[in-house]
């Protein structure tokens, strides 16, 4: 247990933090630490929350387990990562300015933050107002022709291994409405060929038939290990049935509507470009 004088959380600027986070890396590389400074807000308050030690944590001798709470340039509130070892003496060094109800609100709220700066950076990747270097070579010839403008949420809020605004959500919501359309479109063929209806049971087959076609190689686009090459194959994917086939085909109007349904609002550009904006 903490002596009560160390059971605080302190506030501090964003000058302060990088100090902290520079003397409290460890083996991090001082590259990452450098990325994370320049993507933090420049007026922004951080916290330095003591933390109960986990069995990953470091123990080391005069030093107290504490999580970074950190401001980043967006606005969004996100944590260091693993907890970091903060000497006793630099921690009683740093500025007591929160209340006690502060104190405790700020506690309870870092409690809640899913977002570490590893997730935090998948979203951003799709921020094209970032000039740092080290985004534009990222985002370079990697970036999917997906923008995605939403609130704050955590990577619990959406399957594992899927981007929010990405080709691969978009690519999973069609195979599930895909499949979903398929059951009941053949429950109506079967109720047509009950009531011996050929001519309408055969439009129920030709549209099973459609909705398979167009999603015969979808789900190929999960297979490929690499997130980059995933990425590009499921936007190829799209592109193709949006791009290749007539605008009046009922294919791509199928794609167009279920995509629309989802909250991607389809936007073309050019004539080779297709862009979804998420709207949700």
């Amino acid at each position: 247990m903490l002596p009560r004088a160390l059971r605080t959380v302190r506030a501090v600027d964003t000058a302060t933090m990088i100090e902290l986070l520079h003397e409290t890396s460890g083996s991090v590389k001082p590259q990452a630490i450098e990325l994370l400074a320049a993507h933090l807000a420049p007026g922004g308050t951080h916290y330095v929350v003591p933390w109960p030690r986990t069995s990953w944590d470091v123990a080391v001798e005069g030093c107290i387990s504490a999580a970074m709470v950190l401001r980043m340039n967006d606005g969004a509130l996100i944590k260091s990562g693993l907890n970091r070892s903060v000497p006793m003496p630099r921690f009683q060094q740093l500025p007591k300015t929160l209340s006690r109800w502060e104190e405790y609100r700020t506690a309870w709220r870092a409690r809640g933050i899913r977002q570490d700066f590893h997730v935090w950076t998948r979203d951003h990747r799709h921020d094209h107002s970032c000039k740092h270097p080290h985004c534009v070579v990222e985002r370079e010839g990697h970036c999917p022709c997906y923008t995605f403008s939403e609130d704050l949420r955590t990577a619990r809020d959406r399957p594992a291994g899927l981007e929010r605004g990405s080709a691969q959500e978009a690519v999973r919501g069609l195979m599930a409405n895909a499949f979903i359309e398929i059951r009941a479109v053949s429950h109506l063929a079967e109720l047509a060929l009950a009531d011996r209806e050929t001519d309408t049971a055969l439009r129920h087959l030709e549209h099973m038939r459609m909705i398979a076609n167009v999603c015969h190689n979808l789900p190929g686009d999960f297979l490929p290990k690499r997130r980059r090459d995933r990425e590009r194959k499921a936007i190829e994917s799209l592109r193709f049935h949006l791009r290749e086939l007539d605008p009046d085909d009922r294919a791509a109007q199928w794609v167009a509507g279920h995509l629309k349904s989802q909250g991607f609002d389809y936007v073309p550009v050019l004539r080779d470009r297709t862009k979804w904006k998420h709207v949700r």
